[in-house]
């Protein structure tokens, strides 16, 4: 579910606000850039799609393993609207009105007209209201790309995002003016609300924006956070040979046993705390919720198609390709630009 990005781009791309200088916030005491070393053994946190010399591609949607519930809901009234009202009342009512007889083969009146066009229409309104209406939410999982994916180029020393459209779309940024930023329980907690926070402020970056990318997705805890950050950061600063291998990619493909390893989880964090009598109740007493979900969470990534990179991307760092251009607010075209420039809070350097 991309909830989050849609309304982070919504919230940078509304009224302007006037912008505002934070030289102590909490955000600019918290952050490091990415030059300082953690220290914290690096580690891959399952959040790696893929890694070679020159690329990394990274989890970059914080709630990806919870979607499901916009699709079941979805199917629910596209079950009503097509299923029941479609084939067991439009359609047998439009078959009487063209042969003008009933299932009884007498000829129905002009009542029965009236009314066979009413659901007619009442079918047709209430899909056009679905669709023109409710697009935008259906869109945070069904007919939209499969994942959002971050993609570090160690040897463009580029970073690019790659988000639907309704979320800013593909946006490349330059690895030296990240910050980072790591949250959660204490470390060896496992308590499953650790978050790995990259930022880009605009006034450091020239795009005239400030963006901010939520990357693995919700970690185990801060520690989990700060080996993700560490690893990646280890990555594009010393080269793949100084992080050990993933121990196990994330797929893109849409297996249904990766929907079902998402929906349980948020029952991770008890089971590696020792509590696995109740994880294993919760699972059989949750298991008709959790067989649902999964199904809806699969059918999700059925009905999305892969993330795709534009030519110039996928071939940056190579010999003799070009360099991707950075983003900037003027590519989303001036009334965009305008707003975006107008939503940027201006912080102080970050800490060394």
């Amino acid at each position: 579910m991309y909830l989050l990005e849609m309304l982070f781009w919504k919230a940078k791309t509304s009224a302007p606000r006037a912008t505002e200088e934070l030289d102590s916030s909490p955000i600019q005491q918290a952050c490091i850039g990415v030059e300082s070393r953690i220290q914290r053994e690096p580690a891959d946190e399952y959040a790696i799609f893929s890694v070679s010399d020159r690329l990394m591609d990274v989890q970059g949607a914080w709630q990806e393993d919870r979607r499901g519930v916009v699709t079941c809901l979805f199917l629910g009234v596209m079950y009503v609207l097509q299923a029941q009202l479609l084939f067991e009342v439009v359609k047998p009512g439009m078959e009487v009105m063209v042969l003008g007889v009933d299932e009884t083969g007498e000829r129905i009146a002009w009542h029965d007209h009236v009314a066979i066009l009413l659901h007619v229409l009442m079918w047709a309104g209430a899909n056009f209201a679905l669709f023109k209406y409710c697009l935008r939410w259906i869109r945070l999982e069904v007919f939209t790309q499969q994942r959002i994916i971050a993609r570090f180029n160690r040897v463009t020393r580029q970073v690019h995002i790659n988000r639907p459209s309704y979320a800013g779309g593909i946006i490349t940024l330059p690895w030296d003016a990240t910050v980072m930023e790591m949250t959660g329980g204490d470390p060896g907690s496992r308590t499953g609300d650790g978050t790995l926070v990259m930022g880009w402020q605009g006034d450091r970056t020239g795009a005239g924006f400030d963006e901010v990318c939520m990357l693995g997705g919700l970690l185990q805890d801060k520690g989990s956070a700060e080996a993700l950050g560490e690893y990646i950061r280890r990555y594009m600063e010393e080269g793949p040979d100084a992080v050990p291998q993933p121990k196990r990619l994330r797929a893109t493909f849409p297996w249904p046993w990766d929907s079902v390893r998402s929906t349980l989880s948020f029952l991770l964090p008890s089971w590696r705390n020792g509590d696995k009598g109740l994880v294993l109740t919760l699972a059989l007493l949750l298991s008709p919720l959790l067989l649902l979900h999964s199904l809806c969470h699969w059918i999700s990534l059925l009905l999305c198609w892969p993330t795709w990179w534009p030519r110039i991307i996928r071939r940056a760092g190579l010999p003799r390709a070009p360099v991707p251009a950075l983003t900037v607010a003027e590519d989303y075209g001036p009334e965009i630009a305008r707003k975006l420039r107008a939503s940027v809070i201006k912080l102080a350097d970050p800490s060394p």
